[in-house]
């Protein structure tokens, strides 16, 4: 953090110096060559503030690489939410979805068991939400 304080550090007082420069250049013949000199010297100062940088640690921001993204719980989540949207439209009303998963040891997540407790038609909701992959149960209540 030193060496990006010490690099705004120099270049606003070289911003600073080179505009209070810029106030005293002649109007006239020598207008535009000494404005160039000027605009050298900036570039100068801005490049050797830059050289002059050591090498920045940003060890602060490392994130953890190694990080789950997903979940059995998100996943839980949005199956819930998945599976209550495709029975919402198809006028299904339901008490509650409960979603069972499943993490193999190649850290995948695989729904298992879907179970929902509502008072219409298994054939319909298994129709709306089934699958060969995962097991479909419809509590009545």
């Amino acid at each position: 953090m030193n060496g990006i304080n010490a690099f705004i550090t120099s270049f606003c007082v070289s911003c600073i110096v080179l505009g209070l420069l810029f106030i005293l250049v002649p109007k006239g013949a020598l207008n535009k060559s000494v404005k160039y000199i000027f605009s050298l010297c900036f570039v100068c100062c801005l490049i050797s503030s830059v050289v002059a940088l050591p090498k920045l640690d940003f060890s602060d921001f490392d994130v953890v690489r190694n990080r789950e993204m997903v979940t059995e719980q998100n996943a839980q989540m949005t199956a819930k939410a998945v599976f209550g949207e495709a029975l919402k439209s198809q006028n299904i009303n339901f008490k509650k979805i409960t979603v069972d998963t499943n993490k193999p040891s190649d850290s995948s997540i695989i729904i298992s068991k879907v179970t929902v407790f509502t008072d219409h038609d298994a054939e319909k909701i298994v129709d709306v939400i089934g699958s060969t992959e995962y097991e479909v149960v419809v509590i009545n209540e």
